[in-house]
């Protein structure tokens, strides 16, 4: 199977490169990439990707600057379909798919890979005869609309709604797994949390995901959007008395796997996912909710190291100020909630009440981590019994200690969001988004 991309608006129209190779195939305004649009001048120099793997094309965004969309929607990675629209910078494109049928005739592809599927024999309803037709209907996402491997793909996995097919385990904790999977009728790649069935009779478990829907729903705006640095909710659906929540796959690393690929980070980097942080974090604010275990392994990051996009994920542990008590019921007396690491002081004290600030004290205690590999109190190890004293008494470690080349104002903002007090710390998210953002802009000039 090939694929052509053709472009049909803008500077380059009426241009076209047919793709019939496995190494990745780059468009961007670099003349060194393999669809070089050099007149585009909204394109990235490397904007987005094309791949092959097992017969099937991919289209990745690589980090740009203004995106790209397919049919319409904003992606980061999706498969590609005959008769897909894309749009990056100035420019549209026509998706071709070549691969037909000896006779001429096209020839009816898997739903989930793309392979073509073996035609068999329809009878003819006025004859009784057998006729060389494909009897599938436009959309069936049954196994007769898969080939063998991804019929064997589905069983190995476990069962979910029939328009997905899954093709990975990605992540898993105690009440939950998380799998990639591919949505049949769009192509489009997704996560899939699943409650664990031992979780389903846990009252604590079930609530913590019942939380989740209930917080992710509540972030879209009426016409179902979202926010771009908090992972998207797209449905929610029961299987055996499993609930499935489908969630926008990020292609990407939790951001403390990330940094140690690429330590140390640069200063500016992390201001970027700083500023990425606390707008997300300041839309849920705003919509009346505090996440309340903000930490590196709950954002997920993808792109270059000076160009990260960062997602907010896991509001497992969110609570809505604005709702108030609506799941108290499920929060025991002792129960801290969150990484020990990363809490604020008035979390310790009281986890069912805390407020913004608490998020700002979680923000900045991430960005400190992410800076130096460190905690920011002397001698903390979050398994040791002191360390939720080392928390509510202990004066944080100036950032220079561990970064000397890190700009005394960074050090001032991060110092101001670890504040003890809650009422000493930046008083809303946005207001410590813009001090990074005028310290970017003044380490720019």
């Amino acid at each position: 199977m090939e694929l052509m991309l053709r472009v049909t608006s803008g500077p380059h129209a009426g241009e076209e490169r047919l793709i019939d190779r496995s190494d990745p195939f780059i468009v961007g305004r670099s003349s060194r990439a393999a669809f070089p649009m050099t007149g585009d001048l909204l394109l990235s120099r490397e904007h987005f990707r094309i791949e092959k793997a097992t017969g099937v094309y991919h289209l990745i965004d690589l980090g740009s600057t203004n995106g790209t969309k397919v049919n319409g929607l904003r992606v980061q990675r999706v498969m590609l379909r005959e008769g897909d629209v894309v749009a990056a910078g100035q420019s549209g494109f026509e998706v071709l798919v070549f691969g037909s049928h000896p006779d001429g005739s096209a020839s009816p592809t898997c739903l989930g890979c793309g392979a073509r599927l073996r035609r068999e024999p329809a009878a003819d309803s006025r004859s009784g005869e057998r006729t060389n037709v494909m009897s599938l209907p436009a959309f069936d996402a049954t196994d007769a609309a898969l080939c063998p491997d991804c019929r064997a793909l589905r069983r190995r996995f476990p069962e979910t709604a029939p328009d997905f097919l899954i093709d990975d385990l990605i992540g898993e904790g105690g009440m939950g797994e998380v799998y990639r999977a591919t949505e049949l009728s769009t192509g489009r790649r997704v996560a899939i949390k699943m409650m664990l069935a031992n979780a389903a009779t846990d009252e604590k478990a079930f609530h913590y995901f019942r939380r989740e829907i209930h917080v992710l729903r509540n972030l879209l705006t009426p016409g179902g959007k979202g926010h771009p640095g908090i992972v998207a909710f797209y449905d929610l659906f029961e299987v055996d008395g499993r609930y499935q929540l489908v969630m926008e796959y990020v292609d990407g690393q939790n951001a403390l796997e990330w940094a140690k690929d690429h330590r140390p980070l640069p200063v500016a980097t992390v201001a970027q996912i700083g500023r990425q942080l606390l707008s997300a974090l300041a839309y849920a604010h705003g919509k009346g909710y505090v996440h309340r275990d903000v930490k590196p392994s709950n954002l997920l990051v993808m792109g270059p190291v000076h160009r990260p996009r960062v997602k907010l994920s896991d509001f497992g542990l969110a609570k809505s100020f604005a709702e108030g008590n609506l799941f108290s019921t499920m929060t025991r007396q002792g129960d801290v909630g969150g990484s020990t690491g990363f809490l604020s002081p008035d979390h310790i004290r009281e986890f069912r009440d805390v407020k913004e600030p608490a998020d700002i004290y979680s923000a900045g205690a991430t960005l400190y981590y992410l800076l130096t590999d460190q905690y920011p109190y002397f001698g903390f190890n979050p398994r040791q019994a002191n360390s939720y004293e080392l928390i509510l008494e202990s004066p944080p470690i100036p950032l220079r200690a561990y970064r000397p080349d890190a700009p005394e104002e960074l050090e001032r903002i991060l110092m101001k969001s670890l504040q003890k007090q809650p009422k000493s710390r930046w008083k809303t998210a946005q207001a410590m988004s813009d001090a990074l953002q005028e310290l970017t802009l003044i380490s720019q000039a």
